[in-house]
């Protein structure tokens, strides 16, 4: 069922992308078009899930450069944010960071977090997004961070947020999490969570640098 939703949604979010820049002069039609690529693309990311979690095979990585990565994927996100009233803070590195990857796979953990962040936070919040490269110890790493000014998660819950299913959402079918932290893992990368309630969320991921 996902594999024949994906298809034609494909073909849909082309489309809307054609047609917000047929009309990106016309002002009074901008929210309308918001709604279309929003809607579009939580329906993708909730299909992608689906996929990437019960039929993917393992990943196959090759040398991406993380900062275009995060950068476009935070441009895809700009109609969801746009669409709730909220804003998007994106700290971009000087310099193109090397690490092997799946790109999609990596983009749809993105994408997860993010939506997650605007499910928690009210118009007029702001999901800051930043990477930074790191040297510790023999190792060097890369990390990105997903930090929103949302509700938080209770404290009993964070020990669960990654199960497949473990949802505070009616609205959420409980794997963007789940799915994110497989490909996290996937990518030799691990995922580290600080909460608190009425404050936010901040999600860690640490990945290696190419070569390492």
């Amino acid at each position: 069922l996902a594999h024949e939703v994906r298809n034609p949604l494909g073909s849909l979010e082309l489309f809307a992308g054609l047609l917000a820049d047929a009309l990106a002069g016309q002002s009074e039609l901008q929210p309308w078009i918001n709604h279309v690529q929003a809607g579009l693309r939580s329906l993708a990311a909730t299909v992608n899930n689906v996929l990437q979690f019960h039929s993917q095979p393992s990943a196959k990585l090759f040398p991406v450069d993380l900062r275009r990565l995060v950068g476009d994927t935070v441009d895809f996100l700009r109609p969801l944010a746009r669409q709730k009233e909220m804003h998007i803070k994106w700290r971009a590195p000087n310099a193109p960071v090397s690490i092997l990857a799946d790109p999609s796979r990596l983009r749809q953990a993105f994408f997860n977090l993010a939506l997650n962040a605007f499910r928690a936070m009210k118009p007029g919040g702001t999901l800051a997004v930043k990477v930074s490269p790191r040297v510790k110890g023999p190792r060097h790493t890369v990390v990105v961070v997903f930090s929103d000014e949302g509700s938080g998660i209770r404290a009993e819950n964070l020990e669960r947020i990654f199960e497949p299913g473990f949802t505070t959402q009616s609205s959420s079918p409980g794997l963007g999490l789940a799915v994110t932290h497989k490909v996290i893992e996937q990518h030799g990368g691990t995922v580290r969570v600080k909460s608190q309630e009425g404050r936010g969320t901040t999600f860690t991921l640490t990945l290696p640098l190419a070569g390492q």
